[in-house]
């Protein structure tokens, strides 16, 4: 037992600044991407309001947005399923069983991670 407490201890200790920093950068860039995503199906379907588009236009204008969105759903499910995603949130999840106190989080910026500011 007091060799699991020890070994936790340490992987705390590993954890200095600058992982907490990249950590935040890493889900911020989730939330960058996430947010693009809302667009998607306003930007598929935004070819439908121009009424001077001929069909081959207005197909190749919602063909080309669905690409892009299919891409980019892509591109956010590889980066969310990904190992390094995956052991953040295991490890924020071990954190929060072990204080489940948020209240110092308050103080973390949400954004402004992926500049390094």
């Amino acid at each position: 037992m007091a060799e699991t407490d020890k070994t936790t201890n340490e992987d705390q200790q590993a954890w200095d600044i600058a992982k907490h920093e990249a950590a935040l950068a890493h889900f911020e860039k989730l939330q960058d991407q996430l947010d693009a995503l809302r667009a998607a199906i306003p930007s598929i379907v935004a070819p439908l309001k121009y009424k001077s588009a001929t069909k081959p236009r207005l197909f190749a204008d919602i063909k080309d947005a669905a690409v892009t969105a299919s891409t980019d759903l892509k591109d956010f499910r590889e980066n969310w399923t990904s190992e390094q995603t995956q052991s953040l949130l295991a490890r924020a999840d071990e954190s929060k069983q072990k204080d489940g106190d948020f209240s110092k989080a308050v103080t973390v910026p949400r954004y402004g991670w992926i500049d390094g500011r």
